[in-house]
Protein backbone atom coordinates (compact mmCIF):
# COMPACT_ATOMS: atom_id res chain seq x y z
CA UNK A 1 0.00 0.00 0.00
CA UNK A 2 1.53 3.30 -1.08
CA UNK A 3 -0.53 5.65 1.06
CA UNK A 4 -1.83 6.07 4.56
CA UNK A 5 -3.51 8.76 6.59
CA UNK A 6 -0.08 10.29 6.95
CA UNK A 7 0.05 10.69 3.18
CA UNK A 8 -2.62 13.39 3.21
CA UNK A 9 -0.98 16.12 1.16
CA UNK A 10 -3.41 18.92 1.80
CA UNK A 11 -5.88 19.67 4.52
CA UNK A 12 -7.71 22.96 4.08
CA UNK A 13 -10.15 24.32 6.61
CA UNK A 14 -12.83 26.82 5.66
CA UNK A 15 -14.83 28.34 8.50
CA UNK A 16 -17.93 30.38 7.65
CA UNK A 17 -20.33 31.66 10.26
CA UNK A 18 -23.01 34.22 10.91
CA UNK A 19 -22.34 37.59 12.53
CA UNK A 20 -23.08 35.96 15.89
CA UNK A 21 -19.55 34.55 15.68
CA UNK A 22 -17.80 37.89 15.36
CA UNK A 23 -15.58 37.09 18.36
CA UNK A 24 -11.84 36.45 18.64
CA UNK A 25 -10.69 33.04 17.44
CA UNK A 26 -9.03 30.48 19.69
CA UNK A 27 -5.47 31.45 18.70
CA UNK A 28 -6.21 35.13 19.25
CA UNK A 29 -7.72 34.48 22.68
CA UNK A 30 -4.72 32.41 23.70
CA UNK A 31 -2.37 35.18 22.60
CA UNK A 32 -4.43 37.79 24.46
CA UNK A 33 -4.35 35.71 27.63
CA UNK A 34 -0.62 35.27 27.33
CA UNK A 35 0.56 38.76 26.46
CA UNK A 36 -2.16 41.45 26.47
CA UNK A 37 -0.84 44.38 28.55
CA UNK A 38 -4.32 45.22 29.87
CA UNK A 39 -5.30 42.73 32.60
CA UNK A 40 -8.97 43.25 31.73
CA UNK A 41 -8.31 41.86 28.24
CA UNK A 42 -6.57 38.85 29.80
CA UNK A 43 -9.54 38.27 32.11
CA UNK A 44 -11.96 38.38 29.19
CA UNK A 45 -9.79 36.01 27.17
CA UNK A 46 -9.61 33.53 30.05
CA UNK A 47 -13.37 33.50 30.54
CA UNK A 48 -14.02 33.04 26.81
CA UNK A 49 -11.51 30.19 26.65
CA UNK A 50 -13.39 28.54 29.51
CA UNK A 51 -16.48 28.41 27.28
CA UNK A 52 -14.61 27.26 24.18
CA UNK A 53 -15.51 23.53 24.28
CA UNK A 54 -11.96 22.65 23.23
CA UNK A 55 -9.16 20.94 25.11
CA UNK A 56 -6.67 23.26 23.40
CA UNK A 57 -7.66 25.97 25.88
CA UNK A 58 -6.52 24.01 28.95
CA UNK A 59 -2.76 24.58 28.80
CA UNK A 60 -2.97 28.37 28.26
CA UNK A 61 -5.42 28.61 31.17
CA UNK A 62 -3.14 26.55 33.39
CA UNK A 63 -0.26 28.88 32.54
CA UNK A 64 -2.45 31.87 33.44
CA UNK A 65 -2.67 30.57 37.02
CA UNK A 66 0.77 32.18 37.38
CA UNK A 67 -0.30 35.53 35.91
CA UNK A 68 0.92 38.57 37.84
CA UNK A 69 -2.62 39.85 38.29
CA UNK A 70 -4.81 38.11 40.88
CA UNK A 71 -8.02 38.77 38.94
CA UNK A 72 -6.56 37.04 35.89
CA UNK A 73 -5.51 34.07 38.00
CA UNK A 74 -9.00 33.83 39.48
CA UNK A 75 -10.55 34.03 36.01
CA UNK A 76 -8.23 31.26 34.79
CA UNK A 77 -9.28 29.00 37.68
CA UNK A 78 -12.97 29.70 37.02
CA UNK A 79 -12.43 29.01 33.31
CA UNK A 80 -10.75 25.67 34.03
CA UNK A 81 -13.74 24.74 36.16
CA UNK A 82 -16.09 25.63 33.32
CA UNK A 83 -13.93 23.83 30.74
CA UNK A 84 -14.20 20.62 32.75
CA UNK A 85 -10.79 19.22 31.75
CA UNK A 86 -9.83 16.61 34.35
CA UNK A 87 -6.16 16.93 33.40
CA UNK A 88 -6.12 20.38 35.01
CA UNK A 89 -6.63 18.96 38.52
CA UNK A 90 -2.94 18.51 39.26
CA UNK A 91 -2.07 22.09 38.26
CA UNK A 92 -5.00 23.51 40.20
CA UNK A 93 -3.98 21.62 43.33
CA UNK A 94 -0.48 23.06 43.00
CA UNK A 95 -2.03 26.56 43.22
CA UNK A 96 -4.16 26.05 46.35
CA UNK A 97 -1.74 28.25 48.30
CA UNK A 98 -2.02 31.29 46.04
CA UNK A 99 -1.35 34.50 48.00
CA UNK A 100 -4.75 35.90 46.97
CA UNK A 101 -7.77 34.76 48.97
CA UNK A 102 -10.05 35.28 45.95
CA UNK A 103 -7.81 33.12 43.77
CA UNK A 104 -7.63 30.40 46.42
CA UNK A 105 -11.43 30.34 46.59
CA UNK A 106 -11.73 29.94 42.80
CA UNK A 107 -9.06 27.25 42.75
CA UNK A 108 -10.78 25.27 45.52
CA UNK A 109 -14.14 25.60 43.72
CA UNK A 110 -12.61 24.36 40.47
CA UNK A 111 -10.96 21.39 42.19
CA UNK A 112 -14.22 20.45 43.91
CA UNK A 113 -16.19 20.66 40.66
CA UNK A 114 -13.69 18.57 38.68
CA UNK A 115 -13.43 15.94 41.42
CA UNK A 116 -17.22 15.66 41.54
CA UNK A 117 -17.26 15.17 37.77
CA UNK A 118 -14.73 12.35 38.16
CA UNK A 119 -17.36 10.49 40.19
CA UNK A 120 -20.57 11.45 38.43
CA UNK A 121 -19.15 12.02 34.97
CA UNK A 122 -18.73 15.32 33.10
CA UNK A 123 -21.81 17.47 32.62
CA UNK A 124 -22.45 18.39 28.99
CA UNK A 125 -22.72 22.05 28.03
CA UNK A 126 -24.35 21.37 24.67
CA UNK A 127 -26.57 18.53 23.47
CA UNK A 128 -26.18 17.61 19.81
CA UNK A 129 -28.95 16.10 17.72
CA UNK A 130 -27.66 14.74 14.43
CA UNK A 131 -30.00 15.69 11.62
CA UNK A 132 -30.05 14.61 7.98
CA UNK A 133 -26.71 13.58 6.47
CA UNK A 134 -26.67 13.92 2.68
CA UNK A 135 -24.40 12.85 -0.14
CA UNK A 136 -24.46 15.48 -2.90
CA UNK A 137 -21.08 14.51 -4.32
CA UNK A 138 -22.47 12.66 -7.34
CA UNK A 139 -20.90 9.39 -6.17
CA UNK A 140 -23.72 6.86 -5.96
CA UNK A 141 -23.13 4.99 -2.71
CA UNK A 142 -25.33 4.75 0.35
CA UNK A 143 -22.19 4.03 2.37
CA UNK A 144 -21.10 7.66 2.07
CA UNK A 145 -24.07 8.94 4.04
CA UNK A 146 -23.64 6.28 6.72
CA UNK A 147 -19.90 7.02 6.93
CA UNK A 148 -20.65 10.73 7.24
CA UNK A 149 -23.15 10.12 10.03
CA UNK A 150 -20.96 7.67 11.96
CA UNK A 151 -17.76 9.72 11.73
CA UNK A 152 -19.59 12.96 12.53
CA UNK A 153 -21.10 11.37 15.62
CA UNK A 154 -17.70 10.12 16.78
CA UNK A 155 -15.87 13.39 16.14
CA UNK A 156 -18.56 15.50 17.81
CA UNK A 157 -18.58 13.17 20.83
CA UNK A 158 -14.86 13.78 21.26
CA UNK A 159 -15.41 17.52 21.81
CA UNK A 160 -15.25 18.51 25.51
CA UNK A 161 -18.61 19.49 26.95
CA UNK A 162 -20.58 17.96 24.08
CA UNK A 163 -23.06 15.09 24.35
CA UNK A 164 -24.52 13.56 21.18
CA UNK A 165 -28.04 12.21 21.53
CA UNK A 166 -28.79 8.60 20.66
CA UNK A 167 -29.66 7.86 17.05
CA UNK A 168 -31.98 4.88 17.55
CA UNK A 169 -34.73 6.57 19.54
CA UNK A 170 -33.70 4.88 22.80
CA UNK A 171 -31.85 6.04 25.88
CA UNK A 172 -31.15 9.71 26.59
CA UNK A 173 -31.94 10.67 23.03
CA UNK A 174 -35.40 9.15 22.89
CA UNK A 175 -37.02 12.56 23.25
CA UNK A 176 -34.42 15.24 22.47
CA UNK A 177 -36.64 18.13 23.52
CA UNK A 178 -37.41 16.51 26.86
CA UNK A 179 -33.72 15.68 27.38
CA UNK A 180 -32.70 19.28 26.82
CA UNK A 181 -35.46 20.67 29.07
CA UNK A 182 -34.81 18.18 31.86
CA UNK A 183 -31.08 18.82 31.92
CA UNK A 184 -31.39 22.56 31.18
CA UNK A 185 -28.68 22.06 28.58
CA UNK A 186 -29.16 23.82 25.21
CA UNK A 187 -29.52 21.61 22.16
CA UNK A 188 -28.15 22.15 18.66
CA UNK A 189 -29.11 20.18 15.56
CA UNK A 190 -26.27 19.43 13.15
CA UNK A 191 -26.97 18.48 9.54
CA UNK A 192 -24.22 17.47 7.13
CA UNK A 193 -23.51 17.25 3.44
CA UNK A 194 -20.71 15.70 1.37
CA UNK A 195 -20.45 18.21 -1.46
CA UNK A 196 -17.41 16.69 -3.20
CA UNK A 197 -15.83 13.26 -3.35
CA UNK A 198 -13.71 12.85 -6.46
CA UNK A 199 -10.77 10.88 -7.79
CA UNK A 200 -8.54 12.47 -10.43
CA UNK A 201 -5.35 11.52 -12.23
CA UNK A 202 -2.42 13.92 -11.85
CA UNK A 203 0.54 12.66 -13.84
CA UNK A 204 1.32 9.20 -12.50
CA UNK A 205 -0.60 9.72 -9.27
CA UNK A 206 -4.22 9.54 -8.22
CA UNK A 207 -5.68 12.25 -6.00
CA UNK A 208 -8.85 11.80 -3.97
CA UNK A 209 -10.57 14.96 -2.70
CA UNK A 210 -13.47 15.47 -0.32
CA UNK A 211 -15.45 18.48 0.85
CA UNK A 212 -17.93 18.45 3.74
CA UNK A 213 -20.26 21.13 5.04
CA UNK A 214 -22.25 21.24 8.27
CA UNK A 215 -25.15 23.49 9.13
CA UNK A 216 -25.80 24.19 12.81
CA UNK A 217 -29.40 24.86 13.82
CA UNK A 218 -30.57 26.54 17.02
CA UNK A 219 -33.27 24.44 18.66
CA UNK A 220 -36.18 24.09 18.93
CA UNK A 221 -36.94 26.53 16.12
CA UNK A 222 -34.28 24.96 13.85
CA UNK A 223 -33.02 28.38 12.77
CA UNK A 224 -29.68 28.28 10.94
CA UNK A 225 -27.03 29.68 13.28
CA UNK A 226 -23.74 28.87 11.55
CA UNK A 227 -21.94 26.79 8.95
CA UNK A 228 -18.59 25.03 9.11
CA UNK A 229 -16.92 23.28 6.22
CA UNK A 230 -13.72 21.40 5.54
CA UNK A 231 -11.78 19.95 2.66
CA UNK A 232 -9.08 17.29 2.41
CA UNK A 233 -7.20 15.44 -0.31
CA UNK A 234 -4.74 12.57 -0.52
CA UNK A 235 -2.59 11.12 -3.27
CA UNK A 236 -1.65 7.50 -3.97
CA UNK A 237 0.27 5.74 -6.71
CA UNK A 238 -1.13 5.10 -10.18
CA UNK A 239 -1.19 1.33 -9.70
CA UNK A 240 -3.68 1.73 -6.85
CA UNK A 241 -6.25 3.20 -9.26
CA UNK A 242 -7.40 -0.26 -10.30
CA UNK A 243 -7.51 -1.61 -6.74
CA UNK A 244 -11.07 -1.10 -5.49
CA UNK A 245 -10.20 -2.06 -1.91
CA UNK A 246 -7.36 0.45 -1.65
CA UNK A 247 -9.39 3.20 -3.29
CA UNK A 248 -12.33 2.57 -0.95
CA UNK A 249 -10.03 2.90 2.06
CA UNK A 250 -8.46 6.02 0.60
CA UNK A 251 -11.92 7.50 0.07
CA UNK A 252 -12.86 6.77 3.69
CA UNK A 253 -9.61 8.30 4.96
CA UNK A 254 -10.06 11.47 2.92
CA UNK A 255 -13.71 11.81 3.92
CA UNK A 256 -12.78 11.39 7.58
CA UNK A 257 -10.04 14.03 7.23
CA UNK A 258 -12.51 16.47 5.65
CA UNK A 259 -14.95 15.86 8.50
CA UNK A 260 -12.20 16.39 11.08
CA UNK A 261 -11.10 19.62 9.38
CA UNK A 262 -14.62 21.02 9.57
CA UNK A 263 -15.37 19.95 13.13
CA UNK A 264 -12.01 21.06 14.50
CA UNK A 265 -13.28 24.64 14.52
CA UNK A 266 -16.89 23.79 15.29
CA UNK A 267 -16.89 24.72 19.03
CA UNK A 268 -17.38 28.51 18.52
CA UNK A 269 -20.22 27.78 16.11
CA UNK A 270 -21.80 25.34 18.55
CA UNK A 271 -21.65 27.93 21.32
CA UNK A 272 -23.30 30.51 19.09
CA UNK A 273 -26.02 28.07 18.02
CA UNK A 274 -26.59 27.13 21.67
CA UNK A 275 -26.73 30.84 22.60
CA UNK A 276 -23.93 30.40 25.16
Amino acid sequence: MHWSRRSLLSLTLLFVASSALATPGLDELIEQLKSAPDFRVRISAALQLGKSLTGDAALPLEAALDDGNASVRAAAAAALKNLGDQAALAVLKAHRSDKSEAVRAQVVAAIKSLEEEQISGPKPKVLIKLGIMKNASGVKSKKIESELAATSRRKLSELPGVSVLAADGSGPGADPSSSAKASKVPMVMVTGNVSELTASREGRAITYSASVEYVLHTMPEQAIAAKVSGRASATSSEQDFGDSVKLAELRRSVLEAAIASALRRAPPALLAAARL
